[in-house]
């Protein structure tokens, strides 16, 4: 997907260039009236500009205002939307250094077209940061809790960074219980101050883990019936905007996880989670959202396959798991399902218990995929000595 920044103050025009480029690009809409537009850029990283020949900049003139955008944005393709009869005005646009001009009336095909066109002869994205993503094949509740442990354990070993997960389950997120925090600032929160956000912003409005580190931005919590909903293309720009503030977003898909143009969005290499247990329901839709990932992101890597084996020794085990869905990198994490509900009716996550296998065996895996840093998989594995220890000699610190 792209980034396309739509300068603009006409809200229909807007809706009919996000509904245009949906199935292309990622719009993210600013109102120079009320908006500081480079910052909204500067946390958008677009890679072309579309600019409305109406907008809002004082009393100038229409030169001057299509200029004035220019200057901010030298490097990038900039295409001006007005009034095709208008011909004084397209050469205005061009004047002021436009690539293109597009007729407020044009069709989507050609939007999409001119667009795509810009954006294959500008300057190719820049770095971004790491978008993890854990995919739900079913409304199993370990997809969740592992979402959660994943979190905190990559937090916990990376302090200095900002590690976020966005809980997009429904019809509530159990984070909250899990971390044993007040989630109140939401998905639809963010949406609204979308054009405003920044890291300071979003650092003050989240809820965060004091163990941890760990922010979270859930779309739903207890009690919010109807009042979460949200466009695909918002909640998309939204975590595009949060993948340039923090250095890891971990993304719990939750019943999106089938919706294309989200989990279409992280960049080639993305690392792809998907939760499964011994249940052959659980295995089954394991299988088909394999698949579909497959077809979707066919030249990107597939995702990592989860299994938590709640009873060791019965049928099928993990090897078993494995074949039986296809995939072809899978990680063990040994687990009896009590634990996992303990952990959350404590709001104790086993990953941050360095003494149990789940969290040795997460830590371990987690290491071999570059998440954490190995020093703090040393770490974990040193604990559990040391703590015997001081019990035994009482003489460590």
């Amino acid at each position: 997907m792209h980034r396309v920044l739509l300068i603009c103050g006409d809200k229909p025009l807007a809706a009919q260039v996000k509904q245009a480029l949906d199935s292309t690009s990622t719009v993210m809409s600013a109102d120079p009236a009320i908006d500081n537009v480079q910052d909204v850029a500067g946390q958008f990283r677009p890679e072309m500009v579309l600019v409305d020949s109406d907008i809002r900049l004082g009393a100038r003139t229409a030169f001057e205002r299509l200029s004035i955008v220019r200057e901010w944005f030298p490097d990038l393709p900039m295409v001006v939307i007005g009034n095709e009869s208008g011909a004084h005005l397209i050469l205005t646009a061009m004047r002021a250094g436009a690539q293109d001009f597009l007729d407020r009336d044009a069709a989507d095909e050609d939007v999409r077209n001119v667009v795509a066109r810009h954006i294959a002869s500008g300057r190719p994205r820049g770095g971004s940061s790491h978008i993890v993503s854990v995919l739900s094949a079913g409304s199993c509740e370990e997809d969740g809790d592992f979402a959660v442990n994943l979190g905190v354990s990559v937090a916990a070993a990376r302090p200095r960074e900002g590690i976020l997960l966005v809980d997009l389950a429904l019809p509530a997120s159990n984070t909250a219980i899990s971390l044993g925090l007040e989630l109140s600032f939401r998905v639809k929160e963010a949406v609204k101050e979308m054009s405003r956000l920044d890291r300071a912003l979003l650092d003050s409005a989240l809820a965060r883990c004091p163990r941890s580190g760990l922010y979270v931005l859930p779309l739903a919590v207890h009690g919010d019936a109807e009042d979460w909903l949200v466009s695909v293309q918002d909640l998309r720009a939204l975590l595009e905007i949060c993948q340039a503030l923090y250095d890891v977003v971990i993304v719990s898909y939750g019943p999106f996880s089938r919706q294309e143009e989200l989990v279409g969005l992280p960049g080639d290499g993305a690392l792809f989670f998907l939760p499964c247990n011994q249940r052959f329901t659980s295995i089954k839709g394991a299988a088909e959202m394999l698949r579909f990932v497959r077809q979707l992101r066919s030249d990107n890597g597939e995702p990592v396959l989860v299994v938590h084996e709640f009873a060791p020794g019965m049928a099928p085990d993990a090897t078993g798991i494995k074949s039986a869905v296809g995939a072809r990198q899978a990680i063990e994490l040994p687990v009896r399902w009590h634990q996992l509900a303990e952990s959350v009716n404590r709001g104790e996550p086993l990953g941050l218990d360095s003494s149990t296998p789940y969290a040795q065996s997460l830590s371990r895996h987690l290491a071999n995929l570059s998440l954490l840093p190995q020093q703090a998989v040393d770490d974990e594995r040193r604990q559990p000595i040391k703590a015997w220890a001081r019990k035994l000699l009482g003489v460590l610190p």
